[in-house]
């Protein structure tokens, strides 16, 4: 019962929170303890590409 309290608590608190830094900072909680390395690991580039986008991307500074 009182974790409920104290959620309600928190939600309230956030609901009303103007301020943009705090609100970062939460943000930045949220995504630390919701991060799944395994999931984002899949969402990544393969070595090729992103090899193949490196070399892309030195060849268009060494033609400038």
């Amino acid at each position: 019962m009182e974790t409920t309290t104290s959620k309600k608590e928190l939600i309230d608190w956030i609901s009303n929170l103007e301020d943009e830094k705090m609100l970062l900072e939460l943000a930045m909680i949220k995504r630390q303890a919701t991060f799944n390395f395994d999931e984002e690991f899949k969402k990544g580039i393969s070595l090729e590409v992103a090899k193949k986008r490196s070399i892309e991307k030195i060849r268009k500074y060494w033609s400038k």
